[in-house]
């Protein structure tokens, strides 16, 4: 690895919290700590290059950009060496690395961290397979699969006797999926298995499944300020937002009228919010009603949740291509990840030391 002979280490108060975002942290739980003290913190600025030495050679963005001809990588990504030059395109940078071969990493009394650090990249790996979406993304036309079996099963189930229960139902089972930054080109069926999804597929199939149970629904486009979706992110990832997002959630159609029901953030990704917006607190537990529509967006907006604009599919929105690879989405999720527990799918069964060591913190 080559790096300039002004780059030193530093101290490394600021510089743990921005590893404990990573997707690495995430995974090592306990031992995050003891890991990170064996590694080095460099810090670089704009136009600086980066060589990543061997293999055994693993090295954590921790903030800013470092770009290659294969790609960028941003806050909480991991890579190992592979000799690939990478430059730093923001402003400035800092890095973990941790030399796997050095003399200090292979000392004895060392074995425990080794086992966890593996299996810590080998859970990553997995998490990351499972968000990685398919090549061939499905046309947006048929993103709603209404007639979807597992649509049509789900949907029976959720049916109740009265409109407003059967939406209130299928707005509960959609809300209390966990929230996940990640591809916004799936059918509502595989957003329905996987289990989680971000604004845009979980309004999609909570859309699905209203239209499947014999509902009036649509979707909603609505402002997002930076200031409030980032509670949501790792700190290092904000300097990179745009100051406003678009937010996309569903409504329904109840009693002759629009209801806005946002389905979004499920409990424990609202208590990240509560941290800071502790106004927010009256919204849980959530539910729609005939009278009461459901839109923490447009409280916080100061926006009437009746005042809508309904469109009846988001097509075009949803066939955008996003500027973020799955790695950098999993390094975005980390603290919802550690909120919502997200991380415990990915932990080997056969390697409960490894589920033992993990926390989750909000």
């Amino acid at each position: 690895m080559h790096l300039h002979s002004s780059q030193q280490a530093r101290p490394a108060t600021r510089e743990w919290n921005l590893f404990e975002d990573s997707i690495l942290a995430l995974y090592l739980g306990q031992s995050a700590a003891r890991i990170f003290a064996h590694g080095a913190i460099y810090h670089l600025t704009e136009g600086e290059t980066l060589t990543l030495g061997g293999p055994q050679t693993l090295t954590v963005v921790l903030d800013g950009v470092l770009i290659a001809q294969t790609g960028w990588q941003g806050p909480g990504c991991h890579v190992a060496g592979d000799g690939t030059c990478y430059k730093v395109k923001s402003e400035t940078a800092s890095v973990w690395v941790l030399d796997r071969a050095g003399t200090g990493w292979q000392a004895p009394g060392r074995q425990a961290l080794q086992h966890a650090l593996e299996m810590a990249l080998t859970a990553a790996d997995r998490a990351l397979q499972a968000a990685t979406p398919p090549a061939d993304l499905p046309d947006p036309e048929t993103l709603s699969d209404v007639d979807h079996p597992q649509i049509r099963r789900m949907a029976a189930r959720l049916r109740r006797t009265s409109e407003a229960a059967t939406a209130d139902a299928v707005f509960r089972f959609v809300q209390a999926m966990p929230y996940r930054f990640g591809n916004w080109q799936e059918r509502a069926s595989d957003t329905l298995a996987r289990g989680n999804g971000m604004c845009t597929t979980k309004a999609n199939l909570q859309v699905t499944l209203m239209r499947a149970a014999g509902l009036e629904a649509g979707f909603v486009e609505m402002p997002m300020s930076m200031s409030v979706l980032g509670k949501l992110m790792p700190a290092a990832w904000l300097a990179m937002m745009r100051p406003t997002v678009r937010h996309y959630f569903g409504a329904v159609k109840l009693d002759g009228r629009w209801h806005a029901a946002d389905s979004s953030y499920n409990d424990d990704s609202m208590g990240i919010y509560l941290e800071s917006f502790p106004d927010y607190a009256h919204l849980l537990p959530a539910h729609v009603s005939i009278g009461k529509p459901y839109s923490p967006t447009a409280e916080k907006n100061g926006v009437d949740p009746f005042d809508i604009q309904v469109v009846p599919h988001l097509n075009e929105e949803m066939s955008k291509k996003s500027r973020f690879s799955p790695a950098q989405f999993e390094a975005l999720n980390t603290r919802l990840d550690r909120a919502q527990g997200s991380w415990r799918n990915w932990v080997e069964e056969d390697h409960p030391d490894l589920g033992a060591g993990l926390r989750v913190v909000s």
